[in-house]
């Protein structure tokens, strides 16, 4: 298969992770669209020069862009962080998949425990994928998921995690 036909099957399936998972971070969606744009287009280059793509791949390059996005103009972080604002004022976004109870409770998270949760439940990460992202091994990334659960679940209202609230956190380590 050429190196157009890797591209395009890779962009129909991971496309939709990666622009969600930018999205949440600019909440912006053209700036979303234009940023998986461009992880793309470095994929399609790193591709020519024989680097391997996966999902994890793209999601560190997406981080990487934002993060000189967000280094190149102070402007455009303000913006982002008045948006961000707003979303939690009228409520998080509806493109992200979060109901308003969920994104409570992760707002009560420290940031790497939302991360991990967000990273694992709402783009699918697992396993190697997951560790690649976290730049760790894959046991680490595993305990780290196992406390963010925990964590979730402590914060968590009992209707929310279906058990009864002294049971949230033993019935959320279980599910590992």
């Amino acid at each position: 298969m050429d190196t157009v036909q890797d591209i395009d099957s890779l962009y129909h399936r991971h496309a939709v992770t990666v622009q969600r998972f930018i999205y949440r971070r600019v909440f912006n969606v053209d700036d979303a669209n234009e940023l998986t744009n461009d992880v793309f287009r470095v994929a399609w280059q790193k591709q020519q020069e024989g680097t391997e793509v996966d999902i994890a791949w793209l999601i560190v390059t997406a981080k990487n862009l934002i993060l000189n996005v967000q280094r190149g103009s102070y402007r455009e972080v303000r913006l982002r962080d008045r948006l961000k604002e707003n979303a939690l004022l009228t409520g998080r976004p509806h493109e992200s998949g979060i109901s308003a109870e969920v994104g409570e409770v992760l707002d009560q998270l420290k940031e790497r425990d939302r991360e991990i949760l967000i990273l694992a439940y709402w783009d699918g990460l697992r396993g190697a994928d997951l560790a690649k992202v976290l730049d760790c091994s894959e046991g680490t990334a595993s305990t780290r998921l196992n406390r963010a659960r925990q964590a979730f679940a402590k914060k968590a209202p009992a209707h929310l995690m279906g058990t009864s609230g002294a049971s949230n956190a033993r019935d959320a380590q279980e599910e590992v």
